[in-house]
């Protein structure tokens, strides 16, 4: 079941102008560039390399190609100017703003995304290193990101604006269980509140496995404070969209990142999820981010199925 991300553009597409801001920023020119794969921004995503050996990422988007994809950007340049260097996160080196444009530079973290199907090995690789970020949370950040139950509830409400709507499931289990599944998704949400630094969009294209064992998180846009198992429940998701048999609940129990979470807070943000993107895969395609809504459905069905083995 493979990701159709979007189709990006890629540096030569840059308008000259912005490629020379950042050449100038680097303070050499690049001599080469190779596009990277994933995501759901048509925007641009380069590894660069300039003639004074300097290895770099940049990518960049305008309001023109993607509004809300540029208005991301911009937010990221202010969360991964306050992520430390101890955090497993790349170097941010500058923004660059041209015309509609906004460019994020950041060193070339080495590493590649986690395969697909998640093996064994590599996804509990990442939930050791969620629950390690979560021992070392860094100071002064989180109080400056906002509220991850406040974030999502709105997106938790979504069975309540499918009924709202009249809009029936294909699923003769969730179209019977709606009301009782929105309660259990409003009620869930709270469980999200904390004081820890969490991703909010975690999956394996905003994932790199390096050769030495070590792990980066990229990608920081939706940061927020809440509960730092949620990044480690999306991800527990994602696996399951690529292998359905996964015992998602045995690692849920087993593993250190979930000690804070009980079964009830569990079952709660996993209805919420479910919630969101069975709404958001009814609906029309997001413009500039033409295959979004095959990902919302796959990723509902993954969540709908979890959901409902953990309700019996």
């Amino acid at each position: 079941m493979p990701i159709h991300y979007t189709q990006r553009i890629s540096w030569p597409d840059l308008p000259a102008e912005l490629r020379e801001l950042i050449e100038s920023h680097l303070g050499s020119q690049v001599i080469t560039a190779h596009s990277q794969y994933g995501g759901f921004s048509a925007g641009s995503a380069d590894r660069l390399l300039t003639a004074a050996g300097q290895k770099v990422f940049a990518k960049a988007v305008s309001h023109g190609l993607n509004g809300p994809g540029a208005a991301l950007h911009a937010r990221e340049a202010e969360i991964a100017a306050m992520l430390p260097a101890s955090m497993p996160v790349p170097k941010f080196l500058g923004r660059i703003r041209w015309d509609d444009w906004e460019a994020l530079i950041f060193d070339q973290a080495p590493g590649v995304n986690p395969q697909l199907p998640w093996g064994a090995d590599e996804l509990i690789r990442v939930l050791d290193t969620l629950a390690q970020l979560a021992d070392q949370q860094p100071a002064g950040i989180t109080s400056l990101l906002p509220a991850l139950e406040v974030d999502l509830r709105e997106d938790a409400s979504g069975f309540a604006r499918i009924m709202a709507d009249e809009w029936i499931p294909a699923d003769p289990w969730l179209a019977q269980n709606l009301e009782a599944l929105h309660e259990l998704a409003i009620e869930g949400i709270g469980a999200l509140a904390g004081n820890q630094l969490v991703h909010t969009d975690l999956r394996s294209d905003n994932i790199l496995l390096g050769e030495d064992g070590g792990v980066l998180l990229v990608d920081w846009p939706w940061a927020s404070r809440g509960a730092a198992w949620y990044d480690a429940l999306t991800v527990l998701v994602e696996a399951r969209i690529f292998d359905p048999a996964l015992d998602a609940d045995a690692i849920a129990s087993s593993h250190r990142i979930f000690a804070s979470a009980s079964s009830d807070a569990l079952t709660g943000v996993l209805a919420g999820l479910a919630a969101y993107y069975v709404d958001a895969a009814r609906r029309p395609e997001v413009p500039g981010l033409p295959t979004l809504r095959s990902y919302h459905a796959k990723q509902a069905t993954a969540c709908v199925a979890w959901l409902k083995a953990r309700l019996g």
